[in-house]
């Protein structure tokens, strides 16, 4: 399977294959990654927007320029179907910690087989240590959410955003590492540019989800501790 259009071919995998075992796995695919495609893409749509309108300063504000429409446009992508946090709640607890982390364990187990098959990919050598990280980091994070729900019930809902946005960092980084593989070869300015970006998003973006990470890591005491008379 082509994992550049893993979307399209899971859905209709899901639905049109004749293959039972085929058909459970993609059903089980595309469950684990709807609430992902739904919140992390349009959180980050959002936050593209405003920066957008930050560029045009005061005038990014007003109706002129056409910017506060894309704001606007792309404020409501996030409350479309369930709102954002109820995308991540279902992510986090009925998608993961339901069936103990298998649903994710099945996707890292795909990618680092992907990364295995394309280890000796020259545009892969500057970022396959962050990308094998970055696999990491959702694997300990996974056991992180699992462990604490566990033991304190509150922890999916303290998380489950937290969670998803590394989730969705991961994924993209994954994305990126096969845009990178499919220059190989390539002088062309697309190409090219195409190396810059990737680079741009492994150095300067990926690294968010380590703090994301810190963020999940400290568990869910801190924001169920304060008594209602204390608000």
């Amino acid at each position: 399977m082509d994992n550049t259009v893993i979307e399209i071919t899971l859905i209709n995998t899901s639905k049109f294959s004749e293959d039972a075992d085929a058909k459970k796995k993609a059903e089980d695919r595309v469950a684990l990654l709807t609430p992902i495609a739904k919140a992390f893409f349009t959180d980050r749509g959002l936050d593209t927007t405003i920066t957008g309108q930050q560029v045009f300063g005061g005038h990014g504000y007003i109706r002129e320029w056409g910017m506060e429409q894309f704001v606007r446009d792309c404020r409501i992508s996030q409350i479309y179907e369930g709102t954002n946090g109820i995308q991540a709640l279902d992510l986090a607890g009925r998608k993961v910690a339901r069936n103990g982390g298998k649903s994710v364990d099945a996707f890292l187990a795909d990618a680092q087989a992907w990364v295995d098959a394309n280890g000796d990919n020259a545009q892969l050598a500057a970022v396959k240590d962050d990308l094998q990280a970055a696999l990491a980091l959702l694997k300990s994070s996974t056991d992180t959410l699992l462990a604490q729900a566990g033991d304190n019930p509150d922890a999916i809902s303290a998380g489950a955003v937290e969670y998803l946005d590394i989730f969705g960092y991961v994924i993209y980084a994954w994305l990126w590492a096969q845009m990178l593989a499919a220059t190989d070869g390539r002088d062309d300015d697309f190409a090219k540019a195409k190396r810059i970006t990737g680079q741009y998003y492994f150095q300067r973006v990926l690294p968010k989800a380590q703090s994301l990470a810190a963020q999940l890591n400290s568990g869910a005491a801190t924001m169920m501790d304060l008594d209602a008379d204390l608000f």
